[in-house]
Parts: structure tokens; C-alpha cells; sequence
């Protein structure tokens, strides 16, 4: 497991946590997942993401890293010079393209691919992003809502009302994804959405390593935790708790003051 903690601090009026942890899970041979947190040195914005890669051998691996590297460094170079949906959806056009570019070099890469789920925030407004099934659930004084719909076939099937939830739950092509970054397809659009994070409230980012096999209802519960950094452990802890079949990213924001 791997563990990474930030802060956006504005002394007197605002601040924000952000801890993260990766994990491989207790099945895979190595780890696909990626995440990502930065704060602009003047806490101007503050960033969080998680990828979770696909592709042949180490390809996976190589597509998620690559993404949140290519976001970070757009956002960190250019934040000034675009609103922040254009931001967004440039930074995650540019970390399809080099993906897409890296697997032409290498036959043993092609076809690597990755979800990505963000949320890159300017005080209290924040901006959510996603996809692939990577999510963004919001936690606070009403509970856990999901803030995301997973771009997979089984979901569109659902929504079109061919499935029902309960079936699409179950289903055995639940995780094929119809939208990803990178895959050679050109698929990276982001589904993007705003809200005002309130004092005391949590966004929870995660791979399916941890929606898949982690209820909402304990979701709720962990990442409540007064520490963040003991949230998102206790989060991965859950998930390989529940089998660990998948590799597991799970990052806490929360708006402390």
C-alpha cells in the first residue's frame, strides 16, 4: 500500500484534506491503480484523482500513471488561461492522446487504457470528473450519494431500462466499460458537474476495487473518520476485508473549516 496526504490551507476562513491510499488487493500480481493529489502553491486549487489502468502485462500499470501525471502537469501550466470544465476536459483529452501514443511505440502496450475519476477544487466550489466506473461519492449531514454514473455498457442497459439495478448489479459484463482514456478508441469525454463543499462534508473517490465489493452504507461510515489518512487506510482495509479481488484506490477530501 501506498499513502499520500495533502492540504490546502487558507489560514483564518478555509481548508481542505486530502489523504489517499493504493493498494494492490489480495488477488492481483501487481497494481494498475494510480492516485494523485496536488495543491497549487498558493492553495488557489487543489486537485485529487484516481485511475485504474487496463491493458496487457504492465500496460495498465503504465496508462494510469501516465494519466494523472499528464492532468496534474495541464492543470499545474495552464490553470489561468481556461475556465475550469475546458481545463478539465483539455487536460483529460491531452493524457488520452500520449496514452494512445505510447502504445503505438510498444506491441505489448496496445489497447492500454484507464478510467479516471477527479475532483479539482477552487475553495469551496468544486468541480467533479469522471471516466470510465471510477467514482465520486459525496458525504455529508444527508448521507452518501453517488455523484457519478459508471460509463459501462450494463449501466447504459440499465438506464434504457433493458436492466434493472438490481440486475445490472449482478451482471457479468458490469465492468466493460463504454468510455475510457486512452484504448485507441478515443472515448475520453468527461462527465463534468460543480457543487459547494460545506464545512464538515466529504468527497470519497475510489476504483472499483472498492465500489464493487464495499457497501455504500459502510462507505459512509469510514470515510467519516475524524483522520483522513485513517479513513482512506481503513477504506482499502475494508476493501481486501471483502475479498480484495481488484486492485483498490480510495482518496478522502474534506472540507475542514
Amino acid at each position: 500500500m501506498y499513502k499520500l496526504f495533502k492540504r490546502s490551507h487558507v489560514p483564518g476562513s478555509f481548508e481542505v484534506q486530502m489523504a489517499g491510499a493504493c493498494d494492490p488487493g489480495r488477488t492481483r500480481a501487481h497494481n494498475e491503480d494510480a492516485i494523485g493529489l496536488e495543491v497549487a502553491p498558493d492553495s488557489a486549487w487543489y486537485l485529487a484523482v484516481v485511475c485504474d489502468g487496463m491493458g496487457g502485462h504492465n500496460a495498465g500499470e503504465v496508462a494510469s500513471a501516465l494519466a494523472i501525471t499528464t492532468i496534474t502537469e495541464h492543470l499545474r501550466e495552464h490553470y489561468d488561461e481556461a475556465d475550469v470544465p475546458t481545463l478539465i476536459t483539455q487536460a483529460v483529452d491531452l493524457a488520452n492522446r500520449r496514452i494512445d501514443e505510447l502504445a503505438e511505440t510498444s506491441p505489448e502496450a496496445q489497447g492500454m487504457g484507464c478510467t479516471m475519476a477527479m475532483i479539482l477544487g477552487e475553495r469551496e466550489r468544486v468541480w467533479v470528473a469522471h471516466v470510465g466506473d471510477s467514482r465520486v461519492y459525496r458525504v455529508g449531514p444527508k448521507g452518501i450519494h453517488q455523484l457519478t454514473v459508471d460509463h459501462t455498457m450494463v449501466q447504459e442497459m440499465v438506464q434504457n431500462g433493458i436492466l434493472t439495478p438490481e440486475q445490472g448489479a449482478v451482471h457479468p459484463y458490469r465492468g466493460r466499460l463504454s468510455r475510457c482514456v486512452g484504448h485507441g478508441k478515443n472515448r475520453a469525454i468527461p462527465d463534468i458537474r460543480h457543487l459547494d463543499l460545506e464545512p464538515g462534508e466529504n468527497l470519497f473517490l475510489c476504483s472499483d476495487g472498492v465500489s464493487d465489493v464495499v457497501p455504500p452504507e459502510e462507505i459512509d461510515v469510514l470515510a467519516r473518520h475524524p483522520d483522513t489518512r485513517s479513513a482512506a487506510r481503513r477504506l482499502v482495509d475494508a476493501a481486501n476485508k471483502a475479498g480484495g479481488p481488484d486492485n483498490i484506490s480510495a482518496i478522502v477530501v474534506r472540507r475542514v473549516t
